[in-house]
């Protein structure tokens, strides 16, 4: 029977499906973190499913609300104050409203110094994200603007020419080729540096009940990939193992959502489910033999060249890279990389997956 292969998409909230579509190609459901929203907010996007890994009471939830519709429009402001804040503890974080917070984020850190409590450290955590978050949905609406900009601009050429008979084809496959380059953009990414992203999004991991269900994690910022592996070197003093690498097709805009998928799905059945059946093998054991290694690599490779007929024509491509950890979970990474100590567990392989 074959395994169902999900992952959990890392260190980004509320991510765009459209950008992590090839994802869906091999995996089955994608995780993703979703911070204190509003009231009857779906978190469900397509094969995309969100959630809040750590639940604040109430009054928390309600403050953070709060907070976060005070920052839109004010994000490069309280990033500055939240980079100040995060060198010294403040001594208030017990006051009753978020204005009073918002002001004391402004105003930098607090004379009067406390010890940092888990809970303050989560508490800016979600602060940082938020922002990141706020950053990426600003990116993504100047991206839109100009991409309609370019539209208006290439009716108004074709008006010119007078070609609204004959050049109507044409206009139709250029303005078509412009949507699909626009939708394979990726945005550069947050604003908010990725170290520190990833440290804030790593205090939700290891508070996440949920974490250890995850046998891969996946990501679209390569620099998580090396930041990982400094860490599993120091810890084990060898590098983590690149298993493999897949080339995948990128969603066509305006095509009918999940479509590929399927068909992707259903033409690649029984390579996909034989290498996701190898990483899901390889994640359960704490070691990692050369036969086993060879044999998810050779699977990688009938994957491939069951994709090739998804290729042709295709405007454009994904590559997705597999990193083993041999020995070390991901939680244990992400402990190590936020400073926060972990009980050693059962011996797995941490799986990440890098698309460029």
């Amino acid at each position: 029977m074959t395994q169902s292969l999900n992952a959990l998409f890392s260190p980004e909230t509320n991510p765009d499906p459209a950008e992590l579509h090839p994802f869906s190609l091999l995996c089955d459901t994608l995780f993703f973190y979703s911070l204190p929203g509003e009231p009857g907010k779906t978190a469900a996007q397509g094969f995309m499913t969100g959630y809040t890994p750590v639940h604040l009471a109430d009054e928390e939830q309600a403050r953070f609300q709060s907070l976060a519709r005070e920052l839109k429009g004010h994000e490069a402001e309280f990033h500055g104050g939240l980079l100040a804040s995060l060198s010294a503890g403040h001594g208030d974080r017990d006051e009753a409203s978020a204005g009073s917070l918002a002001s004391s984020l402004r105003s930098g850190p607090n004379s009067a110094d406390s010890p940092k409590t888990t809970s303050e450290a989560l508490w800016k955590a979600m602060l940082l994200l938020k922002l990141a978050e706020m950053f990426r949905e600003e990116e993504r609406e100047i991206a839109q603007g100009f991409l309609t900009i370019s539209g208006k601009e290439a009716e108004l050429f074709a008006a010119i020419r007078g070609e609204e008979t004959e050049e109507e084809g044409e206009d139709e496959e250029d303005a078509r080729a412009l949507r699909e380059l626009a939708a394979a953009t990726t945005p550069n990414g947050p604003a908010i540096n990725l170290t520190r992203l990833a440290k804030a999004w790593g205090h939700l991991y290891l508070r996440d009940a949920k974490a250890t269900e995850f046998p891969l994690l996946v990501t679209t910022q390569a620099e998580l990939q090396g930041m990982l592996a400094e860490v599993y070197e120091a810890l084990s003093g060898k590098p983590p193992t690149q298993l493999i690498s897949l080339t995948l097709p990128a969603q066509r805009a305006n095509a009918e959502e999940g479509a590929l998928a399927e068909q992707f799905k259903s033409a690649t059945g029984a390579a996909r489910g034989h290498f996701n059946r190898l990483l899901l093998e390889i994640g359960a054991s704490g070691t990692l033999a050369a036969e086993r290694l060879e044999e998810v690599q050779g699977a990688g490779n009938e994957l491939n060249r069951a994709t090739l007929p998804f290729l042709k024509n295709c405007p454009t491509e994904k590559t997705m890279r597999f990193y083993a950890y041999e020995g070390a979970s991901l939680v244990e990474l992400f402990a190590e990389l936020c400073g926060e100590t972990r009980t050693a567990t059962a011996k797995v392989t941490g799986l990440l997956a890098v698309l460029s």
